[in-house]
């Protein structure tokens, strides 16, 4: 009977460790391994979640394909500089896709991918400008004053002088003028003097400046004992902005009344001194019995430069031929602007330490080399008595290039605050772009936009005058299609200017910000270069 229990329950042992065993051997074929379909699900669903989560947050697109995206988020570990993200694939089937994080090597998160692609959807935001100006062939009158009305005589004596002050509110269509020809209803006082015909800048007061930016001398030998109509002929009046002004002043010459001048009271603009200069006066209700002649820049129409930003991505990755394909879309939620480089500051931290274009490097460094001043960085500015920051690395700025820059001049001398530089290179072949912001005696600030036609030689595109004291938006874009600059200032657009690239001895690679000859501030400054046209 013993016997046959114990027959009995090896049997029945014998069928329960069966049965556990085929149970067991289900669920191990049922569980996933590291090459089972189940497992690449998974880890393609992870890739899918981290790169949802990275790029999301991206500033700067640094590089993009169909099969590579390469970005840069904001500082993660503290050291005030942004991390370099990139994802790629090979593009072939079986190809391993890797992530690289800062300057680590490329570490293969996927050995073998059937499929990585990305999709990008965008916005544009476009600017419009006017197009290239062209200065009108021939002279025409643009301000005449010769009323009848009120006529009174002006001695011109030793320290008596009197002067016409200008300016002009353009017709739609022109952005620039540049006086060419004044002329003035005059009498000779006297046989053998001499009278000194100026054309000066005008203060913010609407009176002449000491600076003296051409002249001409009248013998009053030339003129009759009764009024005629001298007239001077100007050619070193560089164009001139709207609602800018310019100063005609006739000095003293010699003998103690060298000239007799018309004025009326049809007009306004005269301007009066009986100090030899040392100060001016501005007459509302009289002014000189005159007329300028001269030129305006017009542009006859308008271009558009594009911004281009990242809204979103359709990601498709599917891990092995015969596991599913997971697509997604990500929104980027920053919007980052998809361009070839740009530098970018605000002056809250040292700029030789930024990295906002993820090349691994400071975006700005000190000119001739050395560690910048963190004292001279105070309440978010750049106070600068003749450092000059370079953007870095080098970079031809050969295609379109948007630049912003917020800074004020804050002593008199020099060029004041400076940018500076060389666009549309082409080997050694550049187009120097020049902006010097300059304050003047009588507090307020001048804005100078400036190229070159060969390395000695400067031309002066335009001057905007009667700036505030107080810091500048300086907004320009540099178009190598039509190799031009357009300029705006405190938002206020004008014009657009033609540059003429040519072989320059200078090989200088980056924008310059700094100062000359003076102190100055800085409290924002950004360049960007756009992406090349397909």
């Amino acid at each position: 009977m013993l016997l046959l229990e114990l027959v009995v329950a090896l049997a029945v042992s014998t069928l329960l460790i069966a049965g556990l065993h085929a149970s067991l051997a289900i669920a191990i074929r049922s569980m996933p391994d590291s090459q089972g379909s189940t497992a690449s699900a998974l880890r393609g669903t992870r890739i899918a979640d981290q790169l949802t989560t990275e790029l999301e947050t991206a500033v700067y697109i640094t590089e993009r394909s169909a099969t590579t995206i390469g970005f840069t988020v904001p500082d993660r570990n503290g050291d005030g500089l942004a991390e370099r993200i990139r994802y790629a694939w090979t593009g072939t089937p079986g190809g391993p896709l890797t992530r690289q994080y800062n300057d680590a090597a490329p570490l293969t998160i996927a050995d073998a991918v059937e499929l990585f692609n990305l999709t990008p959807s965008f916005k544009s935001v476009s600017e419009t400008y006017p197009t290239v100006g062209v200065e009108d062939a021939s002279e025409s009158l643009l301000l005449d004053y010769s009323g009848t009305s009120g006529l009174d005589d002006n001695d011109i004596e030793s320290s008596d002088w009197v002067g016409q002050h200008f300016t002009m509110t353009l017709p739609a269509g022109a952005y620039a003028w540049r006086p060419t020809r004044v002329e003035f209803r005059a009498k000779r006082t006297s046989l053998f003097s001499r009278t000194t015909v100026q054309m000066r800048p005008a203060t913010i007061n609407l009176t002449p400046q000491s600076t003296v930016i051409e002249q001409h001398s009248l013998y009053n030998l030339l003129l009759p004992s009764y009024y005629s109509w001298p007239s001077f002929d100007f050619s070193d009046i560089q164009p001139i902005a709207s609602d800018g002004s310019i100063c005609l002043v006739l000095e003293h010459g010699t003998t103690s009344k060298s000239l007799t001048v018309e004025s009326t009271n049809a007009a306004s603009g005269m301007v009066k001194t009986d100090n030899a200069g040392a100060s001016w006066s501005y007459h509302n209700s009289k002014s000189l019995v005159s007329r300028m002649y001269g030129k305006l820049t017009r542009s006859s129409g308008s271009q558009a430069v594009n911004s281009t930003y990242l809204t979103s991505m359709d990601v498709t990755l599917q891990m092995k031929a015969n596991t599913p394909t997971l697509q997604w879309t990500l929104a980027c939620l920053n919007h980052p602007e998809l361009l070839a480089n740009q530098w970018v500051t605000k002056f809250l931290q040292n700029p030789t330490r930024m990295d906002v274009n993820g090349d691994g490097s400071g975006d700005w460094s000190v000119d001739g080399g050395g560690t910048f001043d963190q004292d001279s960085l105070v309440n978010e500015v750049w106070r600068t008595s003749g450092t000059q920051l370079n953007t870095t690395p080098n970079c031809d700025f050969d295609t379109t290039t948007v630049v912003d820059v917020k800074f004020q001049n804050t002593s008199v001398g020099g060029n004041g605050a400076t940018f500076k530089i060389n666009a549309l290179r082409s080997g050694s072949t550049c187009a120097p772009v020049r902006a010097y912001l300059q304050k003047q005696t009588d507090g307020s600030q001048a804005l100078t936009l400036v190229t070159k036609s060969n390395d000695a030689t400067t031309r002066r595109l335009i001057s905007v005058t009667g700036l505030p004291n107080q810091p500048v938006l300086l907004h320009l874009i540099i178009e190598p299609a039509t190799s031009s600059v357009s300029l705006s200032v405190n938002d206020i657009q004008y014009g657009t200017f033609a540059l003429s690239p040519f072989q320059s001895s200078d090989s200088n690679r980056s924008a310059c910000l700094g100062t000359d000859t003076s102190t100055s501030e800085f409290s924002y400054a950004r360049i960007r270069v756009m992406e090349p046209q397909p």
